[in-house]
C-alpha cells in the first residue's frame, strides 16, 4: 500500500511539472474586424494612443473596441447562465447605445479560482476589452469588460485593436491612466478588480492609495475590500491605518469586513485588538462579530477571556 501511495505521488508531481503554462490570448480569439497594433518595441499606452489615433478620423459618435491580455495571480472563469442552468459556447459582446451588452438576454458572471492553492505568475491570462468612443475628433472609454480567455468572443460586426499581451508594468501604468482620467463610477469599480489580480507590491500599493484618497466613496469601499483578500503585509497595515484614520464610521467598518476576509486568518489579530481597544462601540462590535465567524483558534481563546473575566 505504501509503495502505490509513493507511485502515485510521483505520477502527481511528475504531471505537475509537466503541465506547460497557459498560452497567452491572441486576437484569435475575437470574432469580427480585429486589427493588430502589437507593432515591435511600443508600450501598451503607445499601441493604445495609435488605435485611438487611426480611429479618430471615423465618424463622430462612432465606436469601437481596444482589447488587451494581462497576466493574472488567480484564473478567471467566465459562465454564462439562463434559468440557473449554466452553458457553453460562444459568448456574445455588443454595442448597444455606447454601452457593452454581454448576451443581453442572460446574466454574465465572472469568478475567480476558489483559492485553493495561487499558481505561478503569467500561468493564467485575463483580457480587458475597452469600448472606445469617438468625439470631437478624439476617442474615451465609455466602457470595459473583464473577460476570460475560454471563449469565443462575437464583437456584434464592430472593429477591435488588439494591442496584444501586456507584463504587469505595463497593465499597472495604462491602468494609473485610465483611473487617473475616468469619471464613470462602474468603469472605475471594474479597474480596481483588475488591479486586485495583479500580483506584485505595485498592484497592492495602487490598491491602498486608491482606498485612502479616491474621493468616490463606492470606489474606495471596492478597493477595501479587494485590500481584504490580499494576505500582504502592506495591506494589513493599510486596512488598520484606515480604521485609526478620521474616516466616516461607514468606511471603517468596511476596513474591519475586509479585515475579517484576510486569507489564512491574518486579520484575526487586529480583529481582537479593535475588539478591546476602539473607542467606536460600534466598531467594536463589528469586529466581536467577524471574530465570532473566524475559525481561528486564537478567537476562542479571546472569547474565553472576555466572557470569563
Amino acid at each position: 500500500m505504501k509503495r502505490q501511495a509513493i507511485i502515485l505521488l510521483a505520477g502527481w508531481l511528475l504531471a505537475a511539472l509537466l503541465v506547460p503554462a497557459a498560452e497567452s490570448p491572441t486576437a484569435k480569439m475575437f470574432n469580427g474586424q480585429v486589427r493588430s497594433v502589437e507593432t515591435g518595441g511600443l508600450s501598451l499606452k503607445a499601441r493604445s494612443a495609435e488605435a485611438c489615433r487611426q480611429s479618430a478620423t471615423a465618424s463622430e459618435g462612432a465606436v469601437f473596441f481596444t482589447a488587451w491580455a494581462f497576466p493574472v495571480f488567480e484564473p478567471i472563469y467566465s459562465c454564462q447562465r439562463h434559468h440557473g442552468v449554466s452553458e457553453t459556447g460562444p459568448m456574445s459582446i455588443k454595442s448597444r447605445n455606447g454601452r457593452i451588452v454581454v448576451n443581453s438576454d442572460r446574466d454574465h458572471s465572472l469568478t475567480i479560482s476558489d483559492g485553493q492553492g495561487k499558481k505561478k505568475d503569467g500561468l493564467y491570462w485575463g483580457v480587458l476589452i475597452f469600448l472606445n468612443r469617438v468625439e470631437k475628433g478624439r476617442c474615451r472609454i465609455s466602457d470595459m469588460k473583464l473577460l476570460a480567455p475560454d471563449r469565443e468572443y462575437d464583437l456584434g460586426g464592430e472593429r477591435l485593436a488588439w494591442l496584444g499581451t501586456a507584463d504587469e508594468a505595463q497593465g499597472l501604468e495604462f491602468i494609473r491612466g485610465v483611473l487617473s482620467q475616468e469619471p464613470d463610477r462602474d468603469l472605475r469599480k471594474d479597474l480596481v478588480f483588475a488591479l486586485y489580480l495583479f500580483n506584485g507590491s505595485a498592484a497592492v500599493s495602487e490598491l491602498i492609495d486608491l482606498a485612502r484618497r479616491d474621493p468616490d466613496t463606492a470606489v474606495r469601499k471596492d478597493a477595501i475590500f479587494w485590500l481584504g483578500q490580499k494576505a500582504s503585509a502592506a495591506a494589513i497595515k493599510a486596512l488598520g491605518e484606515v480604521i485609526a484614520s478620521p474616516e466616516a464610521l461607514d468606511i471603517k467598518k468596511h476596513a474591519v469586513f475586509a479585515l475579517s476576509q484576510l486569507p489564512e486568518d491574518k486579520g484575526t489579530p487586529m480583529l481582537m485588538q479593535i475588539a478591546r481597544k476602539n473607542p467606536h462601540s460600534r466598531l467594536r462590535k463589528e469586529a466581536i462579530f467577524w471574530l465570532g465567524q473566524s475559525r481561528d483558534p486564537s478567537a476562542l481563546d479571546f472569547f474565553e477571556e472576555i466572557l470569563l473575566k
